[in-house]
């Protein structure tokens, strides 16, 4: 509590000290839940439950970015608390970043750069690297980034993005390493790639991979379309395990195509995930399909939206709540497409159905009211004893932008 209350009077007097060059945006989020199930003897039961929060409870952010007088030189932080951590605040990330070139910028601290994003499943903005420093070098439409880092968990749900790090001693050959280039030809088209070792703190890259002990180095691509005016279309392609991909390596493809047609939105978010290897010992599948469209119809400022999702050998990931309970709180996180896995058994589907309709009261307040309807199916006794499950959420969220 007492590094909470010196981090927020650190920000509070450097706010001070600079106010007119320090920008500020963020969000809170949270809602209410009524969850219903088939499961036998599993009673109806009511939880808080935001949209963006992971479910649980609720999601406070702040980001603050200072630049100074001369804009070669800046602070980008954010502040977050959570309901499933076990942190009241925290910094998913804060860095500094210093231009000594024009074409050349350095960051150093928890970085969280999205110079590499193109708005897909694998790159994007909620996606921190860890503790270390970047260099980026940016010329006539190219990005060259490389990036050595202590290790650490991504930004986007963690409040504790350097948990495990400790004061342990890690050696050169340990770090993790990460080289992304870009190239944006305006109003054409954008392409990124980026190949990244993990830290090998927790495994040894002689021994077998197994668990989440194995280091996962992994190499991505992806490609944003930009020639086509209100049209989104993004393809991406990773591949991880690379020093035994034979073993262990899975490729995974992500497309996310969607058009504006002034009132009506139309979208679709695609996946498949090729394995290489037996990871769950019983019925295994080497390949696995995900497929959801959604279309929404904005009218003043209501806009009702459907979303709809399949997934063949995959089904909802779940997470853990508050306290350390995981997949036996029975609580899942299936509000967007992203939030689905496979597991690659062939036993396994999934069917879900999402009605909701937003009111934006103003372009920083908006109440969601939905149903999420999802149905598992598996092997036998796969859900306390029988071979399929059927949840039922209906939910108000409320979000407060600024």
């Amino acid at each position: 509590m007492k590094k909470t209350l010196l981090i927020l009077m650190c920000v509070a007097v450097g706010a001070g000290l600079f106010a007119q060059e320090l920008k500020w945006t963020g969000y809170f989020n949270t809602g209410i839940g009524a969850v219903f199930t088939n499961v036998e003897d599993a009673d109806p039961y009511l939880t808080a439950f935001g949209v963006d929060s992971g479910q649980f409870g609720y999601r406070f952010r702040l980001n603050g970015a200072y630049t100074n007088a001369d804009s070669d030189a800046g602070v980008r932080f954010r502040i977050q608390s959570q309901a499933v951590s076990n942190q009241v605040f925290s910094l998913p990330y804060v860095y500094g970043w210093f231009k000594p070139l024009d074409m050349l910028t350095l960051n150093a601290g928890l970085v969280d750069d999205g110079t590499w994003n193109t708005g897909g499943a694998l790159f994007n903005d909620d996606v921190g690297e860890g503790l270390g420093v970047l260099a980026k070098l940016s010329l006539a439409g190219l990005d060259a980034g490389v990036g050595v880092y202590l290790g650490g968990t991504g930004s986007g749900s963690s409040n504790n993005p350097l948990a495990g790090l400790g004061n342990n001693t890690i050696e050169p050959e340990d770090l993790k390493y990460v080289f992304s280039l870009g190239y944006t030809m305006e109003d054409v088209f954008k392409v990124v790639a980026s190949v990244r070792t993990s830290s090998k703190t927790n495994g040894n890259i002689d021994q077998p991979f197994t668990g989440s002990s194995a280091p996962n180095d992994e190499a991505a691509l992806g490609f944003n379309l930009l020639a086509v005016p209100k049209l989104t279309a993004v393809l991406e392609v990773k591949v991880d395990h690379l020093y035994k991909f034979s073993d262990l390596g899975t490729v995974f493809v992500y497309e996310t195509i969607a058009y504006d047609l002034g009132a009506l939105d139309l979208g679709l978010n695609a996946g498949q995930y090729l394995n290489q290897a037996d990871q769950t010992g019983g019925s295994s599948s080497d390949f696995g399909l995900m497929i959801s469209p959604w279309v929404s119809y904005t009218i003043n400022k209501i806009v009702p939206r459907l979303d709809v999702l399949y997934f063949m050998a995959g089904k909802p990931s779940y997470v853990a709540a508050a306290g350390g309970a995981g997949a036996s709180s029975g609580k899942y996180n299936f509000l967007n497409w992203e939030a689905y896995a496979p597991t690659w058994d062939s036993e396994y589907s999934v069917i879900a159905v999402r009605p909701s309709v937003k009111v934006n009261f103003n372009s920083n307040t908006a109440v969601e009211l939905g149903d999420i309807v999802n149905f598992e199916l598996g092997p036998d006794n796969a859900y306390s004893g029988e071979s399929s499950r059927l949840t039922n959420i209906f939910y108000a969220d409320f979000v407060w932008k600024f």
